[in-house]
This record gives structure tokens, sequence and C-alpha cells, in this order.
């Protein structure tokens, strides 16, 4: 906590999908460090009040509704908050959307909005804000992907697809950057109780026994800040299953099969 108190001591931290489930909790925690601001970001103007107004600290909250699968409406907000501050110091690119369908049955217009808000959503903020990060030679991007960035799963192409693109995109970044002082992250979660399955998508009861609560992934969030490694699973345990996939492919094929088959 100590050191992590002074590495965000008078921090400008922006947080995308922070209305509720997983980007709540990591407003939450971040909130109990002596930041300068924390620029909230969601299309739910409501629910992102109500987590504006949850945070009880000094420094100043600035919630923001906006669509982060609208380039113009990203590159609007975020030239407002460049002239504002000059620079944010981190970047949590939380905001995402899924779709349960067969690729058959699901329409184009439908895999383009999963595709626009969880992957182009990403790059456009990332975009607007790393001219300033690589200027200032300072700056961290944190991107929450998840383990479906790893296995295709059946019913959620256009999920896995935004993920796997995601997962692509901070990896070559991470290595573009080396050495200009600005880091990038990736937070790789099984599956996390939110309203992520709440909607007529999810039109079964989708499996919520081993799913982590959404505390776990705002933990992992602020662990990579004094954390060298790239991508952080969470649990830990989980990327063990990244390579058994490489080593046992036909054995990983069975396991999803057995397991989405009833959906």
């Amino acid at each position: 906590m100590g050191i992590l108190q002074e590495l965000l001591k008078n921090k400008i931290v922006l947080i995308t999908g922070a209305s509720s489930g997983i980007g709540r909790c990591i407003a939450n925690d971040f909130s109990r460090f002596q930041l300068k601001s924390m620029i909230l970001i969601a299309r739910n103007q409501s629910r992102l009040s109500e987590t504006a107004s949850s945070i009880k600290q000094s420094f100043e909250i600035l919630p923001f509704s906006c669509d982060v699968s609208k380039k113009e409406e990203v590159n609007h907000l975020g030239k407002f908050i460049l002239d504002r501050y000059g620079y944010i110091d981190i970047l949590v690119n939380n905001a995402g959307i899924g779709l349960f369908g067969r690729v058959e049955k699901i329409s184009i217009e439908e895999i383009e909005q999963v595709s626009f808000t969880n992957y182009f959503g990403m790059i456009y903020f990332t975009k607007i804000f790393l001219d300033s990060m690589i200027k200032r030679k300072a700056g961290h991007i944190i991107n929450i992907a998840s383990l479906a960035a790893s296995f295709g799963i059946p019913g959620m192409a256009a999920y896995c697809g935004s993920k796997f693109a995601m997962l692509g995109f901070s990896e070559s970044l991470r290595r573009e950057l080396k050495e200009t002082g600005v880091k990038v992250s990736v937070i790789s979660p099984i599956g996390v109780k939110t309203n992520f399955f709440n909607n007529e998508h999810f039109d079964f009861k989708f499996p919520m026994k081993y799913m982590l609560k959404p505390e776990k992934v705002s933990q992992a969030v602020l662990s990579s800040i004094t954390s060298n490694s790239f991508q952080t699973f969470v649990p830990t345990i989980a990327g063990l299953s990244v390579p058994f996939k490489s080593c046992f492919p036909s054995l990983v094929d069975l396991i999803i099969e057995h397991q989405f088959r009833k959906m």
C-alpha cells in the first residue's frame, strides 16, 4: 500500500465502463489513494453519477457520458480532457459488452457493436492519449481483456474475437513502447459476476458457480501498477490453461464442447 500511495499520488486516472461491475470496483479501489483527479466514463449517465457520488474523496472526480464505440465522441471528450490537463497518467480500458449466439444467427451489426466497443473503443482512447504519454515519458495503459482472449468459445465468437484482437494489439504496443517510459498491461480474468450476462443475448442461466467477484479483477489492476508482468491472469492459476491448450488441443476441444453443448 505504501508503494502504491507514492506511485499514485497526484495522478490522473481515467476508467472506461465505470458505471457498474468491474469498472465501479476499480474506481472504488483507486479512490483509496491521493489522486489528483479521477475521470469516469460510461454510456449510462445515471449509473455513472451513482458511481461518482459513492466515492467520498478530496480529489476531483469527473463523470462523463460517452459511447466508447463512437470515435467522434471519444475524440471530442479526449480533446476536452487534454485541453484541461494536458495528459493523463493511467488509462484503464475496461468498457466491454458481449453477446451469445452462433455466428450464423447473429447479425453483422451485432458483431460490429461488440468489436467497436471492446476493441476499437480501447484503440480510440489509447490513441487520443498516447502521444502525451510518450512526450512525458510516463504513463500506464491497462487493458481489461479476458481468458477468452486465448480460447475460442462456441457461441461467443464476436466477444472472443474482440478480446483476441485486444491482446494482440496490446502485445504489439508494449514492444513498440519499450524504453519510452510508457507501460502496457493486460488483465485477463475468467468469467466475472457482473451485469455482463444480463441482456437478451444470454437467454439462459449462465453458470456462475466458478465466476469471480469483480473486486478480484480490480485488485489485479492495482497490482499491475507495481508489476513488471505484461499479462495478469485472474486467478493466477487460470494462466496455466494457455500452455495446456498448446500441449493438449484435442483435450481442450472436448472440455469446451462439453461445457457449452447444453447452452
